[in-house]
């Protein structure tokens, strides 16, 4: 187990190394294809997910790491690809997490845009989506990696770390206190919900829990009271919220705190600004996630986290020119992180051809990510290697702040469980071949 966990110094320094390359390493030689832009001719990106309703949480604040990306290689002229410059411009479109405003968006982000790339949250959108951006070989970076199938080949995804992270909490709590067992875990009734929980549930069993609560509640729910009554009548040791909308995780951990429950909070995702208006920061001290804050003292100064921090609080933070009104949060850096990289796979191919872009990330043994160095895998659980795999950070929260933990490779862990949790999945019918 110790050879899966990076220590903080080694982690810090890979950090930095992966900070210079992203940061510089957007030049290569050679001639692009044929059939690429002209060199200066602007490249369009598109951004399809839900900028409001209950899922924006997800998507509106990715707007704003994309958007610095877009700034800082226009900054030098547009993107170098093997010598020649491409300006970058991005267009967006508010799916609202509804499958047929998603369609509609695409075919408007193509028809109307030419985009060669797509930033989105995945989920009953990617599944709407993907024959159209299939037929028309368009790059479509989901959140969520249970998006991937092989008659998605330009879906890739990864950069997030759903649904690995919610395969690894159960061992990380486990790893802080083996005296745990009981293990709860609730999500709502979507494709994200359903497939990422199989996973989780797979994964907590492999792992030597005893799950005690495993359902989902409906999409249209307004009181979660009767929900999480049900889920505390099982005694859970944990009650995992798994790939819960933002606005449901607040929620059910209000309903937790009123109807007293004591033991630890685990979540793919806590927004604990929206969270601390309803309950004591005492409240959920120690709950886990994996969205780290680029301010956390993990990374170091002079990181690429730490950088991007301090650029995102002057741009949009108080006072600055873009005033978003909130902190910071970890969706802000988790969309660009797939934008990055198919920046790297547009120059290690010299081309904008989708094809040309996967095939050349493929081949590389680790490419460099925000979140350190990872190979392009996934074929065992989605039958094509279009997921990117980097480590995984384990946040605490600590006195109302998300703090990083530790750090932990999925590959190593996945390959000693995988027959087990695969089993799991395919039992609920979960696996990439078994969904429409």
């Amino acid at each position: 187990m110790e050879s899966n966990v990076t220590d903080r110094g080694g982690f810090v320094n890979g950090l930095l190394r992966c900070a210079m390359v992203v940061a510089v390493g957007f030049a290569f030689h050679g001639n692009a294809s044929a059939a690429d832009p002209k060199p200066g001719e602007t490249v369009n990106i598109g951004f399809l997910g839900a900028l409001s309703g209950p899922d924006a949480g997800w998507g509106l604040p990715g707007l704003t790491g994309n958007q610095m990306f877009v700034d800082e290689m226009n900054a030098g002229g547009g993107l170098d690809v093997c010598g020649s410059k491409y300006p970058l411009k991005m267009f967006t479109f508010d799916d609202e997490a509804i499958g047929s405003k998603a369609l509609q968006g695409a075919k408007q982000l193509v028809l109307e845009h030419d985009v060669k790339f797509i930033s989105a949250i995945g989920g009953n959108p990617a599944d709407a989506v993907h024959p159209y951006l299939t037929q028309k070989k368009v790059v479509y970076a989901s959140l969520i990696s249970t998006d991937i199938k092989p008659d998605r080949p330009y879906l890739i995804a990864g950069g997030d770390v759903t649904p690995r992270i919610d395969m690894m909490r159960p061992l990380y709590h486990k790893m802080r206190n083996p005296n745990l067992k009981r293990w709860a875990v609730l999500s709502q009734d979507d494709t994200i919900g359903q497939t990422s929980q199989a996973w989780e549930v797979g994964s907590a069993m492999a792992d030597g829990w005893d799950v005690v609560y495993d359902k989902h509640y409906a999409m249209d729910v307004t009181d979660f009271a009767p929900i999480v009554t049900a889920v505390l009548a099982t005694n859970p040791d944990v009650v995992s919220l798994n790939l819960s909308y933002p606005d449901f995780v607040v929620q059910i951990i209000e309903q937790l705190y009123i109807q007293g429950f004591k033991g630890l909070v685990s979540a793919n995702y806590l927004d604990t600004e929206s969270i601390l208006t309803k309950v004591p920061k005492e409240y959920i001290e120690g709950a886990v996630d994996s969205f780290p804050l680029f301010d956390d003292p993990w990374w170091g100064e002079g990181s690429f986290q730490h950088n991007f921090n301090a650029a995102w609080m002057k741009r949009y933070g108080p006072g600055g020119p873009e005033d978003v009104k909130r902190g910071i949060t970890g969706i802000d850096w988790d969309h660009v992180i797939m934008l990055r990289v198919w920046a790297k796979g547009v120059q290690l191919a010299c081309s904008f051809d989708p094809d040309k872009v996967l095939a050349a990330l493929r081949k590389e043994p680790q490419v460099e990510t925000i979140l350190g160095p990872g190979p392009m895998r996934g074929k065992e659980m989605w039958g094509i290697d279009n997921m990117i795999s980097p480590p995984i950070p384990f946040n605490e929260v600590r006195d109302g702040v998300k703090r990083v933990q530790a750090q932990i490779n999925f590959e190593n862990w996945f390959e000693t469980r995988k027959d087990k949790i695969i089993s799991v999945v395919r039992s609920k019918g979960q696996m990439w071949d078994q969904r429409k």
